[in-house]
């Protein structure tokens, strides 16, 4: 008998760069824009990471075929802030974007 091997999926989030932000600081909202791309259907649990605190909510996106489906984020911030943001697939398994940094500056 022939051993059953299984491949692992391949997922590949991406962010673009840099943010858009909009506003005034009163507030300013950064945009963050991307996609999960996915090599098999099924579903794929991801998060979003901040620089000031850690992750706490979770989505997920059903992938009905393989692909890329997209993904946004706002944050809104009130007055002059810099940090960055990460991508975080959860499962079916771990994988990253990177951080994305931004910087926003409010006229004086």
């Amino acid at each position: 008998m022939l051993p059953l091997l299984l491949a692992a999926l391949a997922l590949k989030p991406t962010l673009d760069h840099p943010p858009a932000i909009t506003g005034n600081c009163h507030p300013a909202r950064v945009h963050f824009t991307g996609h999960i791309s996915a090599d098999a259907p099924g579903p794929v649990k991801y998060t979003w990471v901040r620089s000031d605190k850690p992750s706490t909510a979770t989505f997920t996106l059903n992938f009905t075929t393989p692909g890329s489906l997209p993904v946004t984020y706002d944050w809104l911030l009130k007055g002059p802030a810099e940090g960055w943001v990460v991508l975080q697939v959860i499962s079916p398994e771990a994988a990253n974007s990177g951080k994305v940094p931004f910087h926003v500056k409010c006229a004086k």
